[in-house]
């Protein structure tokens, strides 16, 4: 589909604005460079109409950046209170990690279990909650070999700039509110709960979006299963459960229109329960915008760097993107090419 009024395609548009996303968020001279002329080809072709929404974009994701910096600069240099988020909890063997929050910042949140009774409440917790302690607040390492993985960076990308190692818990306060966050830590707890191994991992990962540290341990099970794929970028178990979502409204005597309109709530329920996965985002976005392949891709990388800046800053984010990319020129490929051969 072509916007024939501003004479150029959204796909075009969408390739400014990813080169001009890592120009400003990893300035990079040679990407720099193709950046220019890739604006000087668009001013060739007379697409003028790019250059005030490069423009807007370029404000967005400075202001974005800047903020970034503002808070990496402004952490606390000590903290003896955090707001835990349950869904973030992770057990294994005597290790506890989690992400927390206090006064509007995250924090990345790690300590050692003292007992067999201390690791099983937190196993089964499935409230908010304040933890009051003394420990160490610190910078995430940064990568230190070749190839290795930048702590500092990954955390960062979520918006996390400190790192929080546990000495001792002097308090738990269990919080009586509820959220998003609750319910989708409940929904896990129970799955573990009431099925055996492996299943319950299957139906945390497939279900929720949730990956237990046993998952690390069977990936090479999974593997050798061929179901590994399941749980990688594709978020290909959207489709399945919308789809299936559709046909029990349809059977139930709902007009297209009206399922249209419910299919898209029901979107934005699944995301936060599979924890605002960056596969599942952008696989729900390609399911509820209904244009043509490239079209459809190009809105969707849009959209998601304006709902989720930093995107593009994880392995997976820009993995997910670059897959649906190609599925997307396939598609479009092999649909020109049916319309040649039926002329």
């Amino acid at each position: 589909m072509r916007f024939l009024l501003i004479k150029f395609t959204l796909i075009f548009l969408t390739y400014l604005v990813v080169l001009l996303y890592f120009c400003i968020f990893t300035y990079n001279l040679p990407l720099l460079i193709l950046f220019i002329c890739s604006i000087l080809l668009a001013l060739f072709r007379k697409y003028y109409l790019m250059i005030p929404i490069l423009i807007v974009f370029a404000v967005f994701f400075l202001l974005i950046n800047s903020l970034s910096i503002r808070d990496n600069e402004n952490q606390p240099k000590n903290l003896s209170k955090i707001e835990l988020i349950p869904d973030t909890i992770q057990v294994n063997g005597d290790l506890l990690s989690f992400q927390g929050r206090m006064n509007r910042q995250k924090y990345q949140v790690y300590d050692t279990l003292k007992s067999l009774k201390e690791k099983e409440f937190y196993q089964n917790l499935s409230q908010n909650c304040q933890l009051s302690f003394t420990g160490n607040l610190e910078i995430p390492e940064i990568q230190r070999n070749f190839n290795g993985f930048d702590d500092q960076k990954y955390l960062a990308s979520q918006n996390i700039y400190r790192q929080i190692t546990i000495q001792q818990i002097t308090n738990v306060e269990i919080k009586k509110n509820f959220d998003l966050h609750t319910l989708r830590r409940k929904a896990i707890v129970w799955t573990q709960n009431h099925f055996p191994k492996p299943m319950s991992d299957y139906m945390t990962g497939l279900l929720f979006g949730f990956l237990s540290k046993d998952f690390n341990q069977m990936s090479d099970i999974y593997s050798s299963l061929g179901i590994i794929h399941l749980f990688a970028l594709s978020g290909m178990q959207v489709n399945f459960f919308i789809d299936w979502f559709r046909k029990i409204l349809l059977r139930m005597g709902l007009t297209r229109e009206r399922v249209n309109l419910v299919q898209i709530p029901f979107s934005i329920f699944y995301a936060f329960m599979t924890g605002l996965s960056v596969s599942v985002l952008r696989a729900l976005f390609q399911k509820n915008i209904r244009l043509t392949s490239l079209d459809n891709i190009g809105v969707t990388t849009l959209v998601l760097m304006l709902i989720s800046p930093k995107i593009l800053l994880t392995t997976g984010g820009q993995l997910t993107l670059f897959y649906a990319f190609v599925i997307s020129m396939l598609n479009h490929s092999f649909s020109n090419l049916n319309g040649l051969k039926k002329c």
